[in-house]
């Protein structure tokens, strides 16, 4: 992760340098601070509309991989649009065009399917005794499983009447007309 951010930042700054020296401090620094705007624009837009994809889906209008994966690549074109710099905002305008998030969505997808596989190997499964039934275990560490038990006072929350009785709050159908 170090040498991808050093690696970020030797290529902000070669890609700053040349343009500085090739059009000038003032002109680079202009297209640097263009290509921001621009690239918060288009960001804000396709917030939008991943908005409006992600309703669909809750709708069942449209299938729900499409918007999932489409969000884990606005969430990384999110994070590059932010970061300072030419190169990052145009990796991040590239990532926004259809065909790029075309292309990546089966590989996000096997991506968050191994974290999930590789989340579910690290959990432990408790059996009906009490005894861890796979997995390698979480709590402090990962080393083993919290065990304990419930002892105590079980709390009723029945709505009683002063006398006692049980009161019911149940709603009534209205009365039926016979005609």
């Amino acid at each position: 992760m170090r040498y991808l951010f050093v690696g970020y930042v030797i290529a902000e700054i070669a890609a700053f340098w040349a343009m500085a020296h090739f059009l000038g401090f003032a002109w680079a620094f202009l297209i640097t601070v263009l290509a921001a705007g621009v690239g918060f624009a288009v960001l804000g837009r396709r917030a939008r509309t991943l908005g409006t994809d992600m309703r669909k889906a809750m709708r069942n209008e449209i299938g729900a991989g499409r918007p999932i994966t489409d969000s884990a690549l606005f969430a990384v074109t999110a994070t590059l649009m932010i970061l300072p710099g030419i190169v990052s905002t145009i990796v991040g305008l590239l990532l926004m065009t259809p065909p790029a998030r075309r292309l990546l969505r089966p590989v996000v997808a096997a991506t968050a399917a191994r974290r999930a596989t590789a989340m579910a190997g690290r959990m432990t499964v408790i059996d009906l005794g009490g005894r861890p039934a796979g997995g390698r275990g979480f709590g402090f560490g990962g080393h083993g499983y919290v065990d304990g038990t419930v002892e105590g006072v079980v709390v009723d929350t029945t709505v009683r009447n002063p006398d006692g009785s049980v009161h019911a709050d149940l709603p009534s159908l209205p009365p039926t007309r016979r005609d």
